[in-house]
């Protein structure tokens, strides 16, 4: 059986409490010496968070964007059980839903969505978040707002990523050193702990060599005073 899956060949990762704009800086910078330019197929995988597509239109604008299909599920799904049904009904309506953003077919998939939305309603502007009529229009927003990203059959044929399960892992990771009761950080020590801690979950050895160089290192050649 021949294995289909990408095999990660290195993994080199930043961190910042920042805002946006200095995280894409950093993910600018990192993409730079990576050299990543220099391949022959480009992608910038994200959820639909709109900081991430500035990111993506201010530093990697040359790459293909695309929007990470487990958001897109999780989405439909939301929307699926929104418009109600028995679940037989509902489950029928998902697959087909999904099987036409997976085949590229996003702007039936909003036409069925629409068809249901006049039917159970707008949200009224006083609705909670919880309210069907909220879930569906909501669903409806996300799909519609990144309907140029879900070209899926494009991005399968050009062996390009469609999600960023792996980022979303690596966050955990960060996460796990990061947060949690009884850690308290100001803004400086967080920094510090974030650049640490990316530096551990780097391929490159990038903190080896910098504790090797750093200044006070064992294995520094010191000038006579």
């Amino acid at each position: 059986m021949i294995a289909w899956q990408p095999e990660r060949v290195v993994r080199t990762c930043v961190a910042t409490t920042r805002d946006s704009e200095a995280f894409g800086r950093l993910v600018g910078a990192e993409a730079n010496a990576r050299n990543f330019e220099a391949a022959s197929r480009r992608a910038f995988v994200s959820d639909g968070q709109a900081y991430n597509w500035s990111i993506q239109k201010r530093w990697f604008g040359e790459y293909v964007a695309v929007l990470d299909f487990i958001h897109v599920l999780g989405y439909v799904w939301q929307a699926t059980r929104a418009s109600g049904g028995t679940d037989a009904e509902q489950w029928s309506r998902y697959v087909r839903w999904m099987r036409g953003c997976w085949q590229g077919r996003v702007s039936e998939v909003l036409v069925e969505m629409h068809r249901e939305q006049e039917r159970i309603g707008q949200p009224p502007e006083d609705a909670e978040d919880t309210d069907v009529r909220v879930v569906l229009s909501r669903a409806r927003g996300y799909l519609r707002n990144n309907v140029d990203r879900m070209k899926y059959p494009e991005y399968r044929k050009a062996g390009l990523p469609v999600t960023s399960s792996w980022v979303e892992s690596l966050i955990k990771e960060i996460n796990d050193r990061v947060k949690g009761t009884e850690k308290f950080w100001n803004e400086q020590e967080a920094e510090c702990v974030l650049a640490v801690r990316a530096a551990v979950l780097s391929d490159d050895e990038r903190l080896t060599k910098h504790l090797a160089a750093r200044l006070g290192s064992p294995f520094q050649r010191r000038t006579a005073a």
